[in-house]
């Protein structure tokens, strides 16, 4: 699951297009994204990002249009650092892949710096209280530069263009955790009764088909001593031990 924290409707409307979330209770969702449009500024994206994560704790990708005096309209960046102009508070997520770059969060519009946008600092902050910065995401595109002023059309169309951003997010935060081999070996001995010695086989087994990333074996019901002898044998003969 991904939630995502946009600032704008019209940042949110190609999402909510392309990936068909449908609207409960001001939240948009489909089976494995939640989104939220929190408003301008960061004290509504601090309120709603919280207000978000209190119903969906899951890592959380704030995505949306930033200002520069550097980089060019269209140019996307994951962020490593975040400044809060007025409190010049730093926050550092700890996701993000390269190209990466330093935010600036202000409180009102233009002023211009690299990269710059008015949310970024107050989503930290409230995501902060629910996750870990690992699980913080933010992604800004370059929508204006001084003396330019982005239309809704513009904004929609930038987007979408990087929206496979948020496809590869969610490849990431889809892929199921591996399970531990103490949590293997507990589901094991509640389908079949091991002896002291066979417990130490077994996690021997276990740990070796982790170190060769090999797939972990199934566990089924097993009531005789015959058949959990056979079973760890089998799994010994597999490795080629």
């Amino acid at each position: 699951m991904l939630n995502i924290v946009t600032a704008l409707t019209v940042e949110a409307k190609p999402i909510i297009k392309h990936f068909k979330l449908k609207s409960q209770n001001e939240i948009y969702r489909n089976n494995y994204i939640n989104l939220i449009i929190t408003g301008n500024g960061k004290i509504k994206s601090a309120i709603n990002t919280a207000l978000l994560l209190n119903k969906f704790k899951y890592p959380t990708l704030n995505i949306g249009i930033a200002g520069s005096n550097k980089y060019d309209i269209n140019k996307g960046f994951y962020i490593h650092k975040i400044t809060d102009n007025d409190t010049k508070l730093n926050y550092y997520p700890d996701f993000f892949k390269h190209p990466s770059e330093e935010l600036i969060t202000i409180s009102k519009p233009n002023k211009y710096f690299p990269l710059v946008d008015m949310e970024g600092s107050g989503f930290f902050e409230a995501a902060y209280k629910f996750l870990n910065v690992d699980e913080i995401i933010l992604y800004k595109i370059v929508s204006d530069t001084p003396g330019t002023t982005p239309k809704k059309e513009l904004i929609t169309n930038l987007i979408h263009s990087h929206i496979h951003v948020i496809e590869e997010l969610l490849d990431i935060f889809s892929k199921p955790k591996d399970k531990t081999v103490d949590e293997l070996l507990k589901e094991a001995e509640s389908k079949m009764k091991l002896t002291a010695t066979q417990k130490v086989q077994l996690k021997q087994i276990l740990t070796l088909y982790k170190i060769k990333n090999i797939p972990f074996p199934d566990f089924k019901e097993l009531k005789k001593k015959e058949e959990v002898k056979e079973f760890i044998t089998s799994l010994f003969s597999s490795l080629e031990i």
